[in-house]
């Protein structure tokens, strides 16, 4: 290869380089996060499990049901539970839909896995996506713990 072919390939790698990069902008890179919910005060805290730009945040959260339903899985019994959590803090609101199914732990316990998706945010969260997974435990008294970890991204 020529000296003139490999300084114009270097040029042109930086210039693709250069414009992908600033095409990127206020994109943010995808951070893995965890999101643990207080009962029974409906409280929860956002926790940056990497580093990026999605920060620790705490704040109160509100429960909506969508729909449930009672189904059989190999015999036992399952209610898939569909609702909208709104995580609210001074920098925004995190809008997720939650779809959980509850299974009978015994003794009056139940516990649930499931899944998570962000709707919409307001403020710092505005452009805010991301999804992942959830787990949680309903005592006779009540609700316990719940704690949902996945990926997010701003921007």
């Amino acid at each position: 290869m020529t000296s003139v072919r490999r300084t114009g390939l270097a040029i042109l790698t930086a210039a693709v380089a250069l414009s992908s990069a600033a095409g990127a902008g206020t994109v943010g890179a995808k951070q893995r996060v965890a999101i643990t919910i207080r009962p029974p005060v409906l409280a929860f805290v956002l926790t940056a499990m990497t580093q990026g730009v999605i920060e620790r945040d705490s704040g109160s959260v509100s429960w909506q049901r969508e729909s449930e339903r009672v189904l059989m899985r190999d015999g036992q019994r399952v209610l898939l539970w569909v609702g909208i959590g709104t995580f609210i803090s001074k920098r925004g609101e995190i809008v997720t839909r939650f779809r959980i199914d509850w299974l009978d732990a015994g003794n009056g316990h139940d516990a649930g896995s499931g899944t998570w998706k962000v709707i919409r945010g307001t403020g710092a969260y505005a452009n805010l996506t991301g999804a992942g997974r959830s787990a949680h435990v309903w005592l006779p008294r009540g609700p316990a713990a719940s704690r949902a970890e996945g990926f997010m991204r701003s921007g």
